[in-house]
C-alpha cells in the first residue's frame, strides 16, 4: 500500500489539536459539541418563587462554568421547564426536554411525587439526573442514574426529634406532615424514632403540600398536648399557613419546621411580619448557611455565593431564598465534576463516577455523601437549625442555635 502524504499531514494536524486541547480522540467522539442541561422547575404556581430562584442561580452557574472553560473542554446550555409543582405537567416537560430539546442531563423535579413521576422517563433514557426530594423513593433501584440533591427524610426527621427533645426539652411531639411521600416517609419514621427518644407520639395530622387551611390539623393536634409539633413540607405556604393557623387557634406551641428557615420571606407574608420574632418556629437548615456567634461569615462559601448572585442579579436578588440558593449551585458544580472526569454524558458513567467520587466534589454545603447504596447527595453533617432567619449578618448568614 502507498504511503499517502496528505493523510499524513492530517493525522499529525489531529494530534497536535489534542495536545494542545487535552482533549483525546476518544473523548472529542464521546461529549457532543455543546452539553445540554435541563432543568425542570415549578417557574409558576405555588411553588414558583422557588423554582424562578432555582433558575436564576442555576443561569449564573453555568454562565460562571462557560466563563472557565466549560465541561469537559465544552460550552454548557441550560433550557428550563415549568412543572408547576405538577406530577402531569412534570412528565410533559421531562418529554419535551428529553425528546425535543435533546437535553443530555435533567436537574429536578423537586417534591417527591412530582420527582417520581418522572422515573419512568429518565431511567429508561439512561439520562444523569438530579431530583429535589427526601423521598427514600429515590434510590439506586427507581433512579439509578439520578441523585437527590436533598438529604432523606429519615435522616432529617431524626434530627428534628433530637433538636425537640435535647435542646427544647420535648417530652411529647405531634407531627404536621404533607401526603406526598416524603412526608409520609418523615411520618413513619416519626412513629419509631420518638419513642425511641423517650418521647411520647400524641399524634399525626397529613395535608396537601399546596393546603391553605389548616384549621381541622391544629385543631386535632392541639388535642394531643404536644410540647412541640415537627412539620414536614415541600413548599413555603405548608410553613406559612400552619403557622397561621396556630395563631388563630391561640395555640402557641413550639414548631420545629422543616421549611421555616428555608422560605423567610414568603412565610413572613402568609404568617404576618411577627412570625419569628415569636420564637416559636424553629427551622431546620444547614451548617453551610449558618454560624456561630463570633464567626467571620464572609470567609464562608455561602457569603461568596450570595455575594456572586447580587452581582449578578441586584434588582432581583431579594427574591431569592438564599438558603437554598446553595442546593442550586451545587447540583451545576457536581455535573461539571463527573463531565470533567469522564468526559461524557452518558448517564451510566457518570452515576458510576459519582457513586465513587462524590465526596470530592467541592461544594458550597460541604461534603457529598452519594455512594453506589446511597444516591442522597447530603445527610444529616449538613445540618443545623435557626430560630430567627429574618435576622442575618452583613453577609446573608443567620444565627446557629446551638452552638
Amino acid at each position: 500500500m502507498k504511503f499517502d502524504i496528505r493523510m499524513a499531514v492530517a493525522s499529525l494536524a489531529l494530534t497536535g489539536i489534542f495536545a494542545t486541547t487535552g482533549v483525546t480522540p476518544a473523548s472529542a467522539q464521546t461529549l457532543p459539541a455543546r452539553i445540554k442541561i435541563g432543568s425542570s422547575q415549578p417557574l409558576s404556581g405555588a411553588g414558583a418563587g422557588s423554582g424562578q430562584a432555582a433558575k436564576m442561580v442555576q443561569e449564573m452557574a453555568v454562565k460562571e462554568v462557560n466563563a472557565n472553560g466549560g465541561m469537559g473542554g465544552r460550552q454548557v446550555d441550560i433550557v428550563f421547564g415549568d412543572d408547576g409543582a405538577d406530577p402531569t405537567r412534570a412528565v410533559t416537560e421531562a418529554k419535551r426536554l428529553i425528546d425535543q430539546e435533546k437535553v443530555h442531563i435533567l436537574i429536578g423535579p423537586g417534591i417527591a411525587a412530582v420527582a417520581l413521576a418522572t422515573a419512568p422517563i429518565v431511567t429508561p433514557a439512561k439520562m444523569l439526573s438530579f431530583p429535589m426530594s427526601g423521598t427514600p423513593a429515590i434510590n439506586p433501584t427507581t433512579f439509578p442514574y439520578g441523585f437527590a440533591s436533598f438529604y432523606p427524610a429519615d435522616a432529617f426527621l431524626e434530627a428534628m426529634v433530637d433538636y425537640a427533645v435535647d435542646k427544647l426539652g420535648a417530652k411529647s411531639i405531634g407531627v404536621m406532615a404533607d401526603t406526598g411521600s416524603q412526608g409520609k416517609a418523615a411520618a413513619e419514621q416519626a412513629k419509631t424514632y420518638v419513642p425511641k427518644r423517650g418521647a411520647k407520639l400524641t399524634g399525626i395530622e397529613y395535608a396537601d403540600f399546596e393546603a391553605t387551611d389548616y384549621t381541622p390539623q391544629v385543631l386535632n393536634l392541639k388535642r394531643g398536648n404536644p410540647d412541640v409539633v415537627l412539620q414536614v413540607t415541600s413548599l413555603q405556604v405548608g410553613g406559612g399557613y400552619f403557622y397561621k393557623a396556630t395563631e388563630e387557634q391561640n395555640w402557641q406551641i413550639k414548631i420545629v419546621s422543616q421549611v421555616s428557615s428555608l422560605f423567610t420571606a414568603d412565610i413572613l407574608k402568609i404568617a404576618g411580619p411577627n412570625a419569628y420574632s415569636t420564637r416559636r418556629m424553629h427551622g431546620l437548615t444547614t451548617k453551610a448557611t449558618t454560624m456561630c456567634p463570633g464567626e467571620d461569615a464572609s470567609k464562608m462559601p455561602f457569603a461568596q455565593l450570595r455575594d456572586k448572585i447580587k452581582a449578578a442579579y441586584p434588582n432581583d436578588f431579594q427574591k431569592i431564598p438564599m438558603a437554598l440558593a446553595p442546593y442550586y449551585f451545587d447540583v451545576v458544580y457536581t455535573i461539571k465534576a463527573a463531565v470533567d472526569a469522564t468526559k461524557s454524558v452518558e448517564g451510566p458513567k457518570l452515576a458510576a463516577w459519582l457513586e465513587q467520587n462524590g465526596g470530592s466534589v467541592k461544594a458550597v454545603m460541604g461534603k457529598l455523601t452519594m455512594s453506589k447504596t446511597d444516591h442522597f447527595m447530603y445527610h444529616s453533617d449538613v445540618f443545623a437549625f435557626t430560630v430567627r432567619p429574618d435576622q442575618v449578618s452583613a453577609q446573608g448568614v443567620a444565627t446557629r442555635e446551638g452552638c
